[in-house]
């Protein structure tokens, strides 16, 4: 999904300002996707031209106003429209596949190095999705906790296939096989 239809499926559920979102994504998908404020605030921007989202200024003393984003009735259908979308393929990204391949250009110690980083940032990774449990556990539904299972499953296996490319550099190479 496109920053625009996850921000208008976070504001299916209550209205929300621009840092409220922000704080829901980075809980929410901060482990699978990237979003800054400044993707956050253009994309609202644009959908409140486009009539999908409608904001309401707050006024607040002694602190700065609020904007607070709400999604209309056509911001609800192109959410669901999204939402029912054939799934288009994508390609994952992985920049540690692009380097192995082309480890044949570095020393052994390098390859090793270079993966047992990756490993341990992975590791780390992992880690932090697990320490949001309980605060994913208090706000998540039933198909919310499915997606944060396959996060925890997903990085199982990149550091199950990382250790088992790590075992295959520390072999010296006439022994090596995928």
């Amino acid at each position: 999904m496109d920053i625009k239809s996850i921000l208008l499926g976070f504001l299916t559920r209550q209205s929300l300002t621009g840092y409220e979102l922000k704080k829901r994504f980075s809980i929410s998908f901060s482990f699978f996707s990237g979003a800054s404020y400044g993707s956050i605030y253009p994309a609202l921007k644009k959908m409140e031209k486009e009539g999908l989202v409608s904001l309401q200024l707050e006024i607040q003393d002694g602190a700065p106003n609020r904007k607070v984003y709400s999604i209309t009735a056509a911001g609800r259908r192109t959410f669901i429209e999204a939402l029912k979308a054939p799934l288009r393929w994508e390609m994952p990204k992985t920049a540690f596949l692009t380097r192995l391949f082309f480890f044949a250009q570095l020393s052994p110690e390098e390859q090793q190095t270079a993966t047992r980083s990756h490993l341990e940032a992975m590791k780390q990774m992992q880690q932090q999705l697990k320490s949001t449990r309980s605060e994913i556990e208090a706000r998540a539904d039933y198909y919310q906790m499915q997606c944060y299972h396959f996060g925890l499953r997903f990085y199982q296996d990149i550091i199950r296939n990382l250790s088992q490319v790590l075992q295959a550099l520390e072999k010296p190479p006439e022994k090596n096989s995928p």
